[in-house]
């Protein structure tokens, strides 16, 4: 039997070995790599303007009012279609900043309601603002209901 001199490459034991520490260094940094927050505030932008769709939409094929009401100190917005209520909040780090223009309930909530063809009770502008100050605004157009996203106020402000 000839012992070879110049071994070239590892053990199996030492590639177990590596992988092992690589493993546990990865379990310890992943948990502290976040989303992005820009990202984060996009996506909640999203999510609001899809809702606010989703209201709109549903109260053009069932016929009823279906409601959007903020409650802006609670960071949540609740979603009344025509069967079912929805509780929505936003992600941590990202905030209402204010709505503009919507009608008010009582406790001074704001909300939109869409009609039977599609049409708010009243346009206005939602803002959601993340822990950096990046802000989104999310646009509901007065009578044609239309929703858009923007990173600038409307015009007209």
């Amino acid at each position: 039997m000839t012992i070879l001199k110049n071994r070239k490459g590892f053990t199996i034991i030492e590639l177990f070995v590596t992988l092992a520490l690589l493993g546990i260094l990865l379990a310890i940094a992943l948990p502290r790599i976040s989303v992005p927050a820009g990202w984060k505030l996009e996506g909640a932008a999203r999510k609001l303007a899809v809702d606010l769709r989703l209201a709109r939409n549903e109260s053009v094929t069932s016929g009823k009012i279906c409601q959007v009401k903020f409650f802006v100190y609670s960071q949540l917005y609740q979603l009344t279609l025509a069967e079912e209520k929805q509780l929505v909040k936003l992600p941590e780090g990202i905030a209402f900043q204010g709505t503009t223009t919507f009608e008010k309930d009582p406790a001074n909530n704001p909300y939109v309601n869409f009609n039977a063809l599609g049409h708010p009770s009243r346009g206005g502008t939602v803002i959601l603002k993340s822990e950096q100050g990046d802000k989104r605004y999310i646009i509901v157009t007065p009578v044609t209901g239309r929703v858009r996203i923007s990173t600038t106020p409307p015009q007209n402000w």
